[in-house]
């Protein structure tokens, strides 16, 4: 295999750039994703928000005949409206037919001891109980403990809430960056292959049958041609990826009070290069599967399975986050292609070790050299096959010979 110049590997990688930087499924990818996270979060905000505020117009028939006192002292400042009733559960639709009641709170002690309470609504749907829960749970934890002979200051200080303000042992604040910079990264990394890994595969498919690969193999080497192609790839994959985490943060600022945090060396570029040489990784398997298509149908079935490489390990997210320091989850992330994701995972989890973080990273600079190697025999056997796809055949063919 003819050894690469970098003269080459960049003139492709400026072309590939500049000419995928126009298409218009990257301009609808980078942009329509920004609009949709806009969408779905301010709607989210705005659906809290309104149910929040929601008015609540609850009737309470009150056996106990001392609940519903309760009941009024814990909803100052609520949006629940409070009317007492004295009805039967029979009477009850009736109550409902004759009332603009969104429900019906019936209270025995029976029921409180027990710590059942049946709140009779005529549709659920039409309720949003998260707010109610909670006045109810109040108000018979208060009446529980004057009903055991506490005063209201001992149930004053039994009911305080407690905070809880983690720190390190060395006396600092933990930093919120050491859970957002790998978890920005690895969804990076996840976003990189779903949407521009599809451009490269179907970019190389492209060109194989429009036979303009010949024109470019007359030039420069397979090998040049697919280092290229990772790198102006890599490069949109950046753009593209700038252009989410910019709307991203001004999208959380908005709508989320976060702290103010000073970023180190030490917490970016670890994940950084995880995520750069998995992009890479990943890259060289999306343009060697794109040579051995000999269609773009065939090449959306392959693209399904390579989009689940990174996205193995978050199907095991809670028992690496449980157990992050087991050996079975330290030798899972030294095998190739899940250790980018799995690390990145780790790393917003717990402090990896300094000898893990250069062992795992030294594990996926091999095999990125590994795959990207494997990758170009594959590109370099298999690009100027029009006739048919390839098949493990011709693959094991490549290997075969010497």
């Amino acid at each position: 295999m003819k050894i690469p110049t970098l003269s080459n590997i960049l003139k492709v990688a400026r072309w590939e750039l500049v000419r995928n930087i126009k298409s218009p499924l990257f301009l609808v990818l980078t942009f329509l994703i920004p609009l949709v996270m806009v969408i779905v979060a301010g709607f989210s905000f705005l659906s809290e928000h309104a149910a929040q505020q929601q008015e609540i117009n609850l009737a309470v028939a009150d056996r106990t005949e001392q609940f519903m006192s309760y009941l009024e002292n814990h909803s100052e400042g609520t949006q629940v409206n409070l009317t007492s009733i004295v009805a039967k559960w029979e009477e009850f639709e009736q109550v409902f037919q004759e009332n603009d009641f969104d429900g019906i709170l019936e209270v025995d002690k029976e029921g409180l001891e027990k710590g059942i309470l049946l709140l009779y609504v005529e549709d659920p749907r039409d309720l949003n109980q998260a707010n109610l829960r909670g006045l109810v749970n109040n108000a018979a934890s208060t009446f529980r403990m004057e009903e055991m002979g506490l005063d209201p200051r001992e149930i004053e200080t039994a009911t305080a809430t407690v905070d809880l303000k983690t720190q390190t042992l060395t006396g600092e604040e933990p930093q919120i960056a050491d859970l957002l910079v790998p978890a920005a990264a690895g969804m990076a990394l996840i976003f990189a292959v779903i949407f521009s890994g599809q451009i490269l595969m179907y970019g190389v498919i492209k060109e194989k049958r429009n036979r303009v690969v010949e024109l470019l193999l007359s030039s420069i080497s397979s090998l040049e041609l697919l280092l290229g192609k990772i790198a102006g790839f890599g490069g949109l994959s950046l753009c593209q990826i700038g252009i989410w985490l910019m709307v991203g943060l001004l999208v959380v600022i908005a709508f989320v009070d976060l702290p103010a945090t000073d970023l180190s060396a030490g917490q970016v570029i670890p994940p950084l290069l995880f995520f750069i040489f998995g992009l890479l990784m990943i890259s060289s398997i999306f343009a060697a599967v794109g040579a051995t298509m000999k269609e773009a149908e065939a090449g959306s079935q392959a693209q399904g399975l390579i989009i689940l490489v990174p996205m193995v390990p978050l199907f095991m997210a809670t028992p690496l986050l449980m157990n992050p320091d087991a050996t079975w989850v330290r030798i899972f992330s030294h095998i190739p292609p899940f250790i980018p994701t799995a690390v990145l995972l780790r790393m917003g989890g717990t402090t990896l070790p300094a000898w893990e973080i250069f062992s795992t990273l030294a594990a996926l600079i091999l095999s990125t050299a590994l795959f990207v190697y494997f990758g170009a025999k594959i590109f370099e056997g298999t690009i100027l096959q029009y006739d048919r796809p390839a098949g493990w055949k011709d693959v094991k063919a490549l290997f075969a010979k010497k």
